[in-house]
């Protein structure tokens, strides 16, 4: 079981002594110290004074309890467990009725959003402050959470109490998210991403929430993909330390992913073969003031070889995809027409063949395109080796 993911509980300690009253101790006074005078004392029954002694410690334990205690403790208590129990009982609007945002909207502010795989396990009121308003108190409400796996996490709720009413003021925290895709998909529940920002804002009440729980085959998150959150805290799934940034995992491509992959690059590259000259194919010959190289009348490329590439989860580009960066390049071959000094000859020429600037973008129905992004593509052979075939 994982430990609480929280800040402090208590706030500051104070305890009250009694009985501590110092008295002086009359065998340390002097011998030639003078007799004190007579005083004039009022002498009460033993019953009276046992009873006024009573009165004095009720009155110092009664300070002490309206400084640590007071009568709307178990109210902001109260009011805390009620959001607390009204969310895990997916109860979102019964929910917000405890908290200043009665009316709060929000794509994951759904009972469809909540997962109920939680419980509450710790509600206590740790502080409390008196307002100069008169009838206004805060009080400082901690509470601990524990998901199913027992990972747990904490926060100090702000609970303000004011005309015999007690609300949540930081029960509802707005963060940013930032997804690699187009969309957030939270416990099965999407919300679309601002294409231009790459972010969304988004609130979550307090609970369990997995992250892309449908990703297809061709793709795996790179960490857990389950939070535990609670006011403004967010921790992982199996994490014991707590967090203000919402930690959204990053897509990787999975081992039928790059299968996919390697399948769909050698459609493009065919596709190439029969439009080299088409904008992201890699089929261009390389320029030389000295040497002229053109296709050979009625020739074509012929792939001989298909680079293998990686796709990088690190280059993963919002509407674009994974980038690929070729792992081992591979070859295509051309008859060709080189001409030098002036002279001509045919010959054939080979080509590396790179897949860099290439993006594969992974769908949501398990398919994958492969595209380019603009300037990035390489477009001509990086070198050409003329190539003796009568000696292979």
């Amino acid at each position: 079981m994982s430990g609480a993911a929280s800040p402090d509980r208590w706030g500051e300690e104070h305890d009250i002594d009694l009985g501590s009253v110092d008295a002086p101790d009359e065998g340390d006074a002097p011998e030639t110290a003078p007799a004190p005078p007579r005083r004039l004392r009022l002498r009460f029954p033993n019953a009276a004074m046992a009873f006024a002694a009573v009165v004095f410690a009720l009155a110092a334990a009664t300070v002490a309890v309206v400084k640590w205690a007071p009568a709307s403790a178990l109210n902001a208590e109260e009011v805390v467990t009620g959001f607390l129990e009204a969310v895990r009982a997916g109860d979102v609007e019964g929910a917000l009725a405890f908290t200043d945002q009665p009316h709060a909207t929000g794509d994951f502010l759904v009972p469809e959003a909540l997962d109920t795989r939680w419980s509450v396990v710790e509600v206590g009121q740790v502080q409390f402050e008196p307002s100069r308003r008169e009838g206004r108190i805060t009080s400082y409400v901690y509470a601990e959470i524990e998901a199913f796996d027992g990972t747990r996490i904490g926060f100090r709720y702000l609970v303000r109490i004011e005309d015999g009413r007690a609300r949540i003021e930081n029960a509802l925290d707005t963060t940013e998210a930032y997804p690699a895709f187009d969309h957030l998909d939270v416990n099965g529940v999407t919300s679309p991403v601002d294409e231009a920002l790459g972010i969304t804002n988004i609130m979550l009440l307090p609970g369990l929430y997995e992250f892309y729980p449908d990703l297809p085959s061709t793709m795996e998150l790179e960490s857990a993909g389950t939070v535990l959150t609670l006011g403004n805290r967010y921790t992982l799934l199996g994490e014991d330390r707590s967090d203000e940034r919402l930690p959204i995992p990053w897509p990787t491509v999975s081992a039928e992913g790059e299968a996919l992959i390697e399948s769909e690059l050698r459609v493009y590259l065919d596709a190439c073969v029969q439009a080299p000259d088409a904008a992201g194919c890699p089929f261009g010959f390389p320029e030389d003031d000295g040497l002229a190289v053109e296709a050979a009348p009625g020739a074509q490329w012929e792939i001989t070889a298909y680079p293998e590439v990686g796709a990088q989860w690190w280059g993963y580009e919002l509407l674009q995809g994974f980038i690929l960066v070729t792992t081992e390049p591979g070859e295509a071959r051309i008859a060709a027409v080189v001409t030098e000094d002036g002279a001509s000859r045919e010959t054939v020429v080979s080509c590396p063949v790179w897949a860099d600037g290439l993006f594969a973008d992974l769908d949501f129905e398990g398919g994958v395109g492969i595209g380019r992004a603009d300037g990035t593509t390489i477009e001509r052979c990086s070198s050409l080796v003329e190539v003796d075939e009568e000696a292979q």
